[in-house]
């Protein structure tokens, strides 16, 4: 099964340098980390941190530049998000990866 990251860090094959959503893939310097939203925040994702697994890790979860995300929960220090309708559980340390532009920003 052929896997495509959608950054443009050059460490998998296939990279388009563009997210399934149309966005640039390394859009420029900005956003806050998901892990200091409060319930209720929503945002656009502009950029995922962390090495190459991670990133794809995060990809095939539906975190992908542009995408639309929201945090439904947080409790005990993990959040409860929802990403293009699927709702994921996250710990504060995957979710500081993660990158949003606040809705109104």
């Amino acid at each position: 099964m052929d896997q495509t990251c959608f950054s443009s860090c050059g460490c998998c094959r296939g990279c388009g340098g563009v997210s399934p959503l149309g966005a640039p893939a390394e859009p420029a310097a900005g956003g806050i980390p998901l892990a200091v939203a409060k319930d209720g925040d929503t945002g656009r994702i502009v950029r995922i941190a962390g090495r190459c697994e991670v990133r794809r890790f995060l990809s095939d979860l539906g975190f992908v530049i542009g995408a639309d995300v929201s945090v439904v929960n947080t409790i005990s220090g993990n959040l409860l998000l929802d990403v293009r309708g699927t709702r994921i559980a996250m710990d504060r340390t995957m979710a500081s990866k993660v990158f949003i532009m606040p809705e109104g920003s």
